[in-house]
């Protein structure tokens, strides 16, 4: 993956106040934002358009982080051929609950960066820089 610009992004967290901090950082930052508080939410916004960046949420209600996670980087198989974001999507794990080993998983279902909740803006944004 190319350097991260830029473009549209999903936040994806069930805690709204995370949301709006997020959405109002990347939006300053010249990013379109949509935000959703669900992992079934995520698939559908997937389906519909194309996203350069994925913030998710590892514990969200009904489909977690890890599933969703899973589900997009396995797209490129025969799971979700139409969705309009590729699989190669940036993702950057959000989590306060998962600890080490939750994150270590996350990593190994493909997570492209792990922040830890409570963060600074500051750690996000730095997560964005090092996408490659």
């Amino acid at each position: 993956m190319g350097r991260v610009v830029p473009g549209k992004a999903l936040i994806a967290d069930d805690d709204q106040s995370i949301r709006f901090v997020l959405s109002d950082m990347l939006r300053r930052d010249g990013w379109a934002v949509d935000a959703v508080d669900d992992g079934a939410a995520v698939e559908e916004h997937l389906e519909q358009q194309r996203y350069d960046l994925l913030l998710l949420d590892l514990y969200m209600p009904g489909m977690n982080g890890f599933e969703v996670l899973r589900r997009i980087r396995h797209a490129a198989s025969t799971v979700h051929p139409a969705w309009k974001t590729p699989p190669t999507v940036a993702v950057i794990v959000l989590s306060g609950a998962a600890g080490n080993d939750g994150l270590t998983f996350a990593t190994h279902l493909g997570a492209d960066a792990c922040v830890r909740k409570p963060f600074a803006l500051a750690d996000v944004r730095a997560a964005i820089s090092s996408l490659k």
